[in-house]
């Protein structure tokens, strides 16, 4: 790490030389790509070492290991907050998340994106739609930022993804209605409440297409997605009948598009678009009975053993990354069978303290990487659309915009070949060269006027106190290079640090 920290540092230091003959921010931007890019294997295979390795092996607390991995980044706040309540009360207290006061967060997002709080009639009333999309887009960026239940909105990140729908497939009214209506509701829940909401929601039907599945044009889309991708798993147990059998015991299962109608955007079920008769899925025999068929359908699929192991498997994935030992992933399971699919219990069993300090790191997805550097540096978003149009985007990653129904991936060498957008981000940030967000690095960084105290305050604000001391030596070498600190080598150093191996892992 220091090596590749050092590396960076010399390219930083001559270009921050030069820099009043150069645009800052593409000044910044080659500093930062020399910061990551010689951190990152020369190779992109599951052999290669990731850098993250070596800044997880001074990552000594699992208490912090907890913040990094519940929250959407490392923040002054919520780390003394979980030294002060210690690990288990830390987790119990972003398990409980409706008992948190997150009440600045609502009244922020009542006034400068209503219609992420309007109701259905609302939103169909006065139309638009892309603007609600847009809106119910920047107030997701802005509650990850924000929000103090922030396990809460690691899990409706996560959630969002496993039901992932396309907004601009289905729209943002109908787009609202799934992930606050259903997945906010529950995510921290019951799985089967989960997966019975999402099964009723409009966007889900439309998405997948059984809006269009009836008894004379039967469509399996939905079906084998609720199999494959919702619950048991692609090697969960059924074959091609089953997934025809399931289909047609959904058949009906459509929504209200009448406009005249006070329940347009709900869930109904047609009776003359159903198919009648007894159904076989797998083990389950379905007596003919019209939409409780596919109630049925839905509750022996949330209860199914193989929906246990697939979905603690994602969780653990989520949370500890790859290599888990299957002792774990037992646990998670029984705990998920034996509570009926408590997320909460589920999760109790992969957050321990020995599961986290053995886990590998994770490389931050672009939605990660910006929230969580915006989350450090306490940066201020005065309009959101220099993100929503172009970093996160050209990063891959603007929420709600993934087409296929498996949701963004969770691995590394899917974002790893991706690093100038990135990179162009938090120079961008550093420099204060991203339109309408701010950051006060002299009052955040400048920590009593010297090179140890700015660089103290670096590893505080961006790595919970827990640099490496390698990073930290060439930091603060970087920072007195010159014999003395002005603001533009101030926000240099910030923006070298947010580029290193160090911050793109937790």
């Amino acid at each position: 790490m220091l090596e590749h920290f050092e590396r960076a540092a010399e390219v930083a230091d001559e270009i921050v030389t030069a820099a009043s003959n150069a645009p800052n921010r593409r000044a910044l931007l080659a500093i930062g790509g020399a910061a990551l890019l010689a951190g990152l294997p020369r190779e992109a295979n599951a052999q290669a070492k990731p850098p993250g390795w070596e800044a997880a092996a001074n990552w000594t607390s699992p208490t912090n290991r907890l913040v990094r991995r519940i929250t959407m980044g490392i923040d002054e706040v919520e780390t003394v907050a979980a030294v002060q309540l210690g690990f288990r009360g830390y987790l119990e207290r972003q398990l409980n998340w409706a008992t948190i006061d997150d009440s600045a967060a609502d009244r922020a997002v009542i006034a400068r994106f209503p219609r992420a709080t309007w109701t259905l009639a609302q939103l169909w009333d006065r139309g638009e739609d892309w603007i609600s999309l847009h809106q119910y887009r920047a107030a997701t960026v802005f509650r990850a930022m924000v929000s103090k239940r922030q396990l809460h909105q690691r899990m409706v990140e996560f959630w969002t993804d496993h039901f992932n729908v396309n907004g601009e497939s289905v729209g943002g009214t109908l787009l609202i209605s799934l992930v606050r209506d259903v997945i906010r509701k529950h995510a921290l829940g019951n799985f089967y409440d989960l997966l019975s909401g999402v099964a009723h929601s409009p966007a889900m039907l439309t998405f997948l297409d059984n809006d269009d599945n009836s008894f004379e044009a039967p469509n399996i889309n939905y079906a084998r997605e609720l199999h494959e991708l919702h619950t048991v798993g692609s090697d969960g147990g059924y074959v091609g009948r089953d997934l025809h059998q399931a289909a047609a015991a959904l058949t009906g299962w459509t929504w209200t598009r009448d406009s005249r109608s006070p329940n347009r955007g709900k869930f109904k079920f047609e009776e003359d678009d159903h198919k009648p008769g007894n159904k076989k899925v797998m083990t389950l025999n379905i007596p003919s009975g019209g939409q409780d068929e596919g109630e049925k359908l839905i509750r022996y699929l949330a209860d199914h053993p193989n929906t246990a192991r697939f979905i603690t498997k994602k969780l653990i994935r989520w949370f500890l990354g790859e290599g888990a030992p299957d002792s774990v992933w037992t646990a998670a399971q029984t705990a998920f069978k034996n509570t009926r699919g408590d997320i909460k219990a589920v999760l109790r069993v992969i957050l321990t303290p020995q599961n986290l300090m053995a886990a590998t790191p994770k490389f931050k997805r672009p939605f990660h990487l910006i929230v969580s550097a915006l989350r450090s540096t306490k940066a201020s978003v005065n309009n959101f659309d220099s993100l929503l149009w172009g970093y996160l985007p050209r990063a891959g990653m603007r929420p709600f915009d993934w087409f296929p129904p498996d949701g963004f991936p969770d691995k590394f060498h899917y974002w790893a070949t991706a690093q100038a957008p990135r990179m162009d981000f938090v120079m961008s940030l550093g420099s204060n060269a991203v339109w309408e967000v701010s950051v006060e690095f002299e009052r955040l960084f400048r920590n009593n006027q010297t090179p140890v105290g700015m660089m103290n305050a670096i590893n505080t604000r961006l790595f919970g106190n827990e640099m490496s001391t390698g990073d930290k030596n060439a930091l603060l070498a970087f920072l007195t290079a010159k014999g003395f600190v002005d603001q533009e080598r101030l926000r240099a150093a910030v923006s070298l640090a947010m580029a290193s191996p160090s911050f793109q892992w937790y």
